[in-house]
């Protein structure tokens, strides 16, 4: 009999030893691009690397509410680190895109729109809350209306995703159902064991790299052993939110007087938004050089914690920052439920720890739905 916990893994699951992974990243450089986790500036950062030398392992991220700590550990496990500031977002909706240019040739304009990436982006070493952001961002950028700058980067795009036995400070990915395994949305993805990974395919591209590896057979042992590191990470999470009614609870509670304390704690800096691995909002503005023979339109990140971003004709109808925070917060653990039927939130608790004075989202909801202050 299976038990329950090993049940939550699916068919073809098997064991890769663990100086076989870099095959796996030489195996997946031959087709994409391939992003991972790096250590840059004494954090945790994604970027593009050409070997399995250069992804971030052995380190420990201590994160609290406007701290940052990382670490180095001499634990036999690679991947013991949560997240650092950056995201799959980072390569998918960039921070910066020039999205057409214009040349003045013959009276008229010549324009070249964005070509996109010049290979597929391969996400390697991710956690599930940012597989879960993925799949959130999908909802804005391809669901209704595609978006063509963000279906070029993610249109075949390969995600290897890893599973967390070891939750940070500040994680909630178990609140959000996001973590800390990823149960869809992947290719492949690998629950770390202390000599080994178990490794489960999640769609036909993942199968076929799959079976390009050394794997062999998994064991009872290791199944159990994964379980259980699987279900004591989900009880060690840092966080806890209570998401059942979660939008509910806050559309009744719009003038809590707790957003009173925020709007004086709040300092409207924007690190939440640049942080957050599904915040999508952009402005775009025009560079045209002095001569007036061309011009480059480019979108860029904005906040909605930003005084400019609700400013229209006449008004602007979130002044203050009692309502920029109320509605980012009700955004991502409201709103975001009605409009696209899925948290904006997946836990990933880089908005706390990234918050220069320390403000937690987690806290906020638990207290207005508690009723304190």
């Amino acid at each position: 009999m299976v038990r329950p916990a090993r049940a939550a893994f699916k068919n073809g699951i098997v064991s890769l030893r663990k100086p076989d992974l870099p095959i796996l990243v030489g195996v997946l450089s031959e087709e994409y691009d391939v992003i991972a986790p790096v250590v840059r500036d004494f954090s945790i950062a994604l970027e593009k690397v050409n070997s399995f030398d250069e992804v971030a392992r052995g380190y420990r991220d201590v994160q609290y509410p406007a701290r940052y700590h990382l670490e180095k550990t001499d634990e036999p496990m690679f991947f013991t680190y949560a997240n650092g500031q950056e995201s799959p977002k980072k390569f998918l909706h960039p921070a910066r895109l020039s999205m057409f240019k214009g040349k003045l040739n013959d009276g008229a304009f010549d324009i070249v729109e964005e070509p996109g990436p010049e290979r597929k982006l391969a996400f390697f070493g991710i956690r599930p809350c940012d597989r879960q952001s993925i799949l959130v961002l999908d909802r804005t950028f391809i669901a209704d209306h595609p978006d063509s700058f963000y279906l070029r980067r993610r249109k075949d795009s390969f995600v290897a995703v890893v599973n967390c036995t070891r939750p940070g400070n500040l994680c909630f990915c178990a609140s959000m159902g996001s973590g800390p395994k990823a149960d869809h949305g992947f290719d492949l993805a690998l629950t770390e064991l202390e000599d080994a990974f178990l490794v489960e395919p999640g769609s036909e591209k993942g199968a076929a790299i799959l079976g390009r590896l050394p794997t062999r057979p998994v064991g009872e042992k290791e199944m159990d052993r994964a379980a259980f590191l699987l279900e004591d990470a989900t009880r060690h999470m840092g966080r806890y939110l209570q998401a059942v009614g979660l939008p509910q609870m806050l559309r009744s509670n719009l003038e809590h007087r707790h957003w009173d304390t925020l709007k004086d704690w709040c300092v409207g800096c924007t690190n939440c938004t640049m942080v957050c691995p599904t915040c999508f909002c952009y402005t775009i503005s025009d560079k045209v050089d002095l001569g007036l023979h061309g011009f480059d339109r480019e979108r860029h990140w904005d906040s909605c914690f930003s005084w400019q971003f609700t400013e229209v004709h006449g008004c602007n109808f979130r002044e203050s920052l009692r309502q920029r925070y109320r509605h980012w917060a009700c955004h991502k653990l409201g709103y975001w439920v009605e409009q696209y039927g899925v948290f904006g939130c997946v836990g990933c608790g880089r908005c706390i720890s990234w918050c220069p004075v320390g403000i937690d989202i987690v806290d906020v909801a638990n207290t207005i739905r508690g009723g304190g202050l």
